[in-house]
Formats: C-alpha cells, structure tokens, sequence
C-alpha cells in the first residue's frame, strides 16, 4: 500500500479509491484488531497522516465546527460515532439507562429507542408532575415524531415503548384510525394517554373525517387544565386535565411531501421533537431481545414513576445555569434560527428542556429538586437532535430544481467518488446528459462538489463534506 509522495495529492482518485479500501476493510467483522491496525497504520504512513486526519477522512469525526452531518452523508462510520456521541448523554444507571440496555440488539437506531423512552416517561407521569412557569404549567406529557427512510425499524423501537406501557396498564394508548370525535370519546373520563401513529400517514391522512385532528391534538398537547369543543366539532364536549403525549413514526418521503407549511407557523411540529436518522449503525440478523428480568425490571420501574406526584422546581445551580442559558444562547438560537421553519421551535424549546430533564431526574433520582446534570443532559439531547432538523427542512421546501439536485448529490454520496460518464449512466432514467451537467455545475459553484481529474482515473466527482 506504499505510494510515491508525488501520489498523495488528497484530490486525487488513487487517496479516495485507498481511503474506500481502508474504510471498507477496517469494518470486516473478520479481521483481527491487529490486522486493521496495521490497515490504518499503512495508510497513515502512504499519504502523511496522523490519527486525527484519518479519523476526519474517514467519517468518524466531523470536519469543523458548526456544519450539520447526516448518516445519509458520511454512512455506516458516520452511524457508528452518532450513536456513540448519543450513548455518551445517557445516564448511567436507572430507568432510561436499563431501558437503553433492553434495547440494544433492536436494529433501529439508538435515538429511536432513547426517544421512544421518553414519550414513554412523559405519558406515565402525564398530569402528576409539573413545573411551575408563573402563568401556566409544564407537564412532561410530549410528542415525538420518529422520521427515517423505510426499513430504519421505526415502528420497531416505538412498539417496544407502547408494548411496554401496556404492559404497565396506567395508560390509555390511542392508535389506528381515530376520528376526532372517537378520540374525544375515549378520552372522557380519564383525558390522559398517548396517541400512537406507527403510521403516521395513516393516522393524519387528508380524507373528510380527519379534518379537524391536527388542530384538535395540537390543542391537546398544551396540556388544558380544561377544554371544550368550540368550533372543532359538532355539539358541546368538554374535558378536563387534559394531558396528551403522542409517539408518531414515518418515513422521511412521506413526511417530506405531505407535511404542509402552515403546520410549522400553526404550531403542531414545534409542539414535537422531531427524531431524524437516515441509517442505523446496528446490524442483527435475529435481534434478541433483554432478558426477560430486565423487562420485568423496566415494568416495575415505570409504574413506580406513575406513583410520583407533585411540583418539581430547579435546584438553586440548576435555576442559575437555566438563566444564563435562557439570556444568551436561547436568544440567540430564536432571533437567528438557521431555517425560517425553526423560529417557532425555538421559542418553545426552553419547554421542551424542561420536559426531557424533567424526565431524566424521574427516572433516575425520583425526588423534587431538578438537579443540574439532569437539565445539562436535557439541553445537549435536543441540541443533538436538531442538527439534523435543517437538512430535512431544506427538502420539504425545496424547488424542482432543488429536487434534483438532491438526487445527483445522493447518488454521488453513494458513490463516494464516481467518474462523470458513470453518473450520467446512473441517473439516465431521470435527466439527460446535458442536465446532469448543468446541475453539477451549479452544485461546484456552490461548494457542495469536489471536481476530481485524476490522469489514470479520469473525470470524476466526490461531495464535499
């Protein structure tokens, strides 16, 4: 694997064709540690590398400081450090943390079972914990949107969640095809539960009969100590000490085309953590689940939980990290959102750290003092997630044109580096010669390709990262 220095340009097709080897041959399950040491060693000696520049080569850091990464891009590697970087917000012990360990041979990625956890957390307390915000009140009930391409085990790592709650037998699950009315029903006498759409298409689709559900379960999600029907519905119907979660899966396709603009402005996606991944870094040919004690251990945990009852308030370090936090970066992140469409997320997402720290202290400590870690945890788990938010917003508005250009950017990322007659082969179906020209044109002008002319290899493409 030794080159001639003058070979060691990074541009050229000889670095990214030996870094494709590297990669590749570094995760063969086969190969002894040894042996993929002396694969990395090899190659750090050929073009002049340290540990650190292989590692950004390779995916397994992010190159600088304040870009957005996806699985999408930077693929099994990229998966792999994601979820290590998740694992390392965790708690260490309790509830979330044994949760975690039943979890880990399902396929789905780590940030679907971690929030599937939370909106299991969130319905189990519902209206029995609060924290006090002068003019009204935070409950911990939340919603979460699980969003991935199909076959990411979505649904997989939310039924376990809803498994789990039934099990428990404190809530109501409300799923299938639910008209507002028939949720409205169910929810009279006990106005608590979880909504839950593994199908998320299914459940808020735009036939007749489900005019009305959006506006009705966004209402729900604030928690009215009372509501009535209003202009909702036909007929007066009232419920009090509402407390609605609700655990939505789809794929990214669908909620990309079907997820109109006003219910950004109109509040019902900000209401929701949005949980994206494009690629899981697990691989189980026959997942096995926990042992059946951890289960049964997780069972009489979360029914403990639904036991606890009271106003929870910030520890006096808690309280003053909260405020800084609140006075200077919170302000920022609102006035100067990256995406016009996250404006409104960010003036809701000081509630949003309450109710994921409020969780996180439930189930590890169980007392009434929010302690500083919990809140600290709460923070970097949504900053985590919302790196992700920009790029899926990006195709939801996009052009046509934008449409495509996507496409030649997904098929060049598949690649790594492909030559140009390859990439107008792929993409034939779609466009002509001429427009896969142009298109990359635009894409070079802009900064998001590489142009690669390599005398043994030709004219070729990598995206820049």
């Amino acid at each position: 694997m030794e080159q001639d220095n003058s070979r060691s340009d990074k541009a050229s097709l000889i670095f990214q064709a030996a870094l494709e080897f590297v990669q590749t041959r570094t995760q063969n399950v086969e190969l002894s540690e040894q042996e993929r040491v002396e694969i990395r060693e090899a190659f750090k000696r050929s073009f002049r590398m340290s540990d650190a520049d292989l590692q950004r080569e390779m995916g397994i850091i992010r190159n600088g400081s304040n870009g957005h990464s996806t699985t999408e891009q930077l693929g099994e590697a990229e998966a792999i450090r994601l979820e290590e970087e998740l694992s390392g917000l965790l708690p260490t012990t309790g509830f979330i943390h044994d949760y975690v360990d039943y979890t880990k041979r399902s396929e789905a990625p780590l940030a679907y079972h971690v929030f599937s956890c939370f909106s299991a957390l969130g319905s189990v307390v519902n209206r029995r914990v609060w924290f006090d915000m002068g003019y009204y009140r935070v409950f911990p009930a939340m919603g979460i949107i699980i969003i991935g391409p199909s076959g990411v085990k979505k649904t997989s790592a939310a039924n376990i969640a809803v498994d789990l709650l039934r099990e428990v037998g404190v809530v109501k699950v409300y799923s299938e095809k639910l008209t507002p009315e028939a949720l409205i029903d169910a929810m009279k006498g006990d106005s608590t539960g979880l909504i839950y759409a593994p199908e998320m298409t299914v459940f808020l689709n735009k036939v007749k009969y489900m005019e009305g559900m959006v506006q009705l379960i966004t209402r729900f999600m604030d928690c009215p100590d009372k509501w009535e029907s209003g202009t909702i519905m036909r007929g007066q119907h009232a419920l009090t000490n509402v407390a609605i979660s609700s655990l939505m899966c789809s794929t990214s396709d669908w909620f990309i085309r079907s997820t109109p603009e006003d219910s950004f402005g109109g509040g019902f996606i900000a209401r929701n953590l949005l949980v994206v991944q494009e690629a899981s870094a697990r691989c189980e040919p026959i997942p096995v689940p926990g042992s059946t004690s951890l289960y049964s251990s997780l069972v009489h945990h979360l029914s403990g939980i639904h036991q606890l009852e009271g106003q929870i308030r910030f520890r006096r370090d808690t309280d003053q990290a909260h405020k800084e936090w609140y006075k200077t970066e919170h302000q920022v992140e609102t006035k100067q959102p990256e995406h016009e469409m996250l404006a409104t997320y960010f003036q809701r997402k000081p509630d949003h750290a309450k109710r994921l720290a409020i969780c996180f202290h439930l189930a590890h400590a169980g007392d009434f003092e929010l302690c500083l870690d919990c809140w600290q945890r709460a923070l970097k788990l949504l900053n985590w997630t919302e790196r992700f938010i920009p790029r899926l917003l990006e195709q939801m508005f996009r052009t046509s044109s934008g449409e495509e250009q996507e496409q030649v950017l997904r098929t060049i990322r598949a690649c790594g580096v492909i030559r140009h007659s390859e990439l107008v082969r792929k993409l034939g179906y779609r466009m002509d010669a001429g427009r896969v020209k142009s298109i990359v044109q635009s894409l070079k002008e802009g900064g998001q390709l590489t142009e690669l002319n390599d005398p043994l290899f030709g004219h070729a493409y990598k995206v820049r990262t």
